[in-house]
């Protein structure tokens, strides 16, 4: 989110010299590295998700806790799978997954779901518990 801002504002500005751009760069290749543009998703996600009346507190206590905690758990998951079975039939398809991830600051595509978890998604749609095993997995290993 924050390095493709960036790179949306800096990309080909002739303003400016060569030594911006590597600076500019150098700070892309460091938001990616460091992965901060997933931690604002999922601060922001967080945030989103509870909707506290004291935002900034929410967001420092996040932070403090970041390497300690995991932002969402297994509840939080099938609340989320219970937004997307619409029709209360226990399932839902990949586009809700997609869509589920993304809730959680994950982007992955159906190419990529479909590849990692063939052997559930061959059917083309989950059940609550293969729902919740795709978000935590991807949510642990992001």
């Amino acid at each position: 989110m924050a390095s493709s801002l960036l790179e949306k504002l800096f990309q080909n500005n002739p303003h400016l010299n060569e030594i911006q751009k590597d600076q500019i760069q150098e700070t892309l290749q460091y938001l990616e590295k460091h992965k901060i543009s997933l931690l604002f998703e999922e601060l922001l996600s967080q945030l989103i998700f509870e909707m506290s009346n004291q935002p900034r507190k929410t967001l420092l206590d996040a932070l403090k806790n970041h390497k300690n905690q995991q932002f969402f758990d297994t509840t939080d998951y099938e609340v989320i799978f219970e937004h997307f079975d619409t029709f209360n039939d226990k399932t839902v398809k990949i586009n809700s997954i997609i869509q589920g991830l993304q809730i959680i600051g994950i982007t992955k595509s159906e190419e990529e779901l479909n590849q990692k978890y063939i052997a559930i998604l061959k059917k083309g749609f989950v059940n609550k518990n293969e729902f919740v095993d795709i978000l935590k997995g991807e949510y642990s290993s992001r």
